[in-house]
């Protein structure tokens, strides 16, 4: 089903992505799966970037699919499904997602800083991102580390 509506739909786009990838219902094809994630990112960048420039200063409905083609392309990169582990591309992409405000993307690119992922360690901004993680209310076990005041950036946000 997902297949057919596919052709429109970004959240479609997804979900047949996401079964392709991990093989759900219908036979895996992890690369061709990656072409429908793209896509669901594509489009759903095109109703956002004409639903900003209307004037809608948060976006428009499609933020939601966006954030999430964006997350599991990252996760496609970071795990090699369906196209070549690149752990730098993973983190970009995890760290867009955060950006545009999926609380899962800002934990998994507060770890990529933290182990040295996909670039160079950087506890501070690992503090970061589990910060706001926290803030949105995902909270991640253990990182009482992040609230230390050397974490804490000079104009104290």
């Amino acid at each position: 089903m997902f297949g057919r509506l596919a052709e429109s739909n970004a959240m479609a786009q997804i979900m047949y992505g996401l079964a392709l990838r991990h093989g759900w219902g219908i036979s895996p094809d992890p690369p061709l799966a990656i072409t429908y994630l793209a896509q669901a990112a594509s489009n759903s960048a095109a109703v956002e970037s004409a639903a900003l420039s209307s004037g809608m200063k948060k976006g428009g409905a499609a933020k939601g699919e966006l954030v999430l083609a964006i997350y599991e392309l990252a996760n496609s990169f970071r795990h090699g499904w369906g196209v070549e582990k690149d752990p730098m591309a993973a983190r970009s992409y995890y760290e867009t997602a955060a950006n545009l405000g999926d609380t899962d993307a800002m934990n998994e690119v507060a770890r990529c800083y933290e182990e040295g992922f996909g670039g160079k360690k950087d506890r501070f901004m690992a503090a970061k991102y589990y910060r706001l993680a926290e803030q949105h209310g995902n909270k991640t076990l253990g990182n009482s580390w992040i609230w230390k005041d050397k974490y804490t950036p000079k104009d104290g946000v």
